[in-house]
């Protein structure tokens, strides 16, 4: 019997601290708050985005897109988690769990550029935006 909890307890210390070796996963707390932003024709030809998202310190966020082509206009939620790693910011929504990776320079604190790097799970280096914080104080 004490093998049998040894051997359990050895192979719970090991699915732990692989779980924190696998999953290393930072928030740069510069990009944790209140952000909007704007683009036109970067992502989709004759698409207007605009969008308000809030970052969280534990890693999730949500997001507002507002999208109008021509004269059709729609509004579309998202959440998920977001995370930096390696000088890289990571963000996978819910849907279609997939991580999209892009490079990210803050500037002066209330603005950052983003250049992807993979979006959808394919290289993608196309495709930036910026965001500029909001602040409510």
């Amino acid at each position: 019997m004490k093998k049998v909890f040894l051997g359990f307890l050895l192979i719970f210390s090991v699915f732990v601290f692989s779980s924190f070796l696998f999953t290393n996963k930072g928030h740069d707390k510069q990009l944790v708050g209140i952000w909007k932003g704007f683009e036109k024709d970067r992502e989709t030809d004759g698409v207007e985005k605009h969008w308000i998202l809030q970052r969280y310190e534990n890693g999730k966020y949500v997001i507002m897109f507002t999208t109008k082509q021509g004269c059709d206009i729609e509004t579309l939620f998202e959440k998920g988690e977001w995370w930096t790693k390696d000088g890289k910011f990571y963000e996978k929504n819910e849907v279609n769990n997939i991580a999209d990776v892009y490079n990210y320079e803050v500037k002066e604190k209330i603005v950052v550029d983003y250049k992807s790097i993979e979006l959808n799970g394919e290289s993608n280096s196309t495709y930036f935006f910026t965001d500029y914080k909001i602040d409510l104080d």
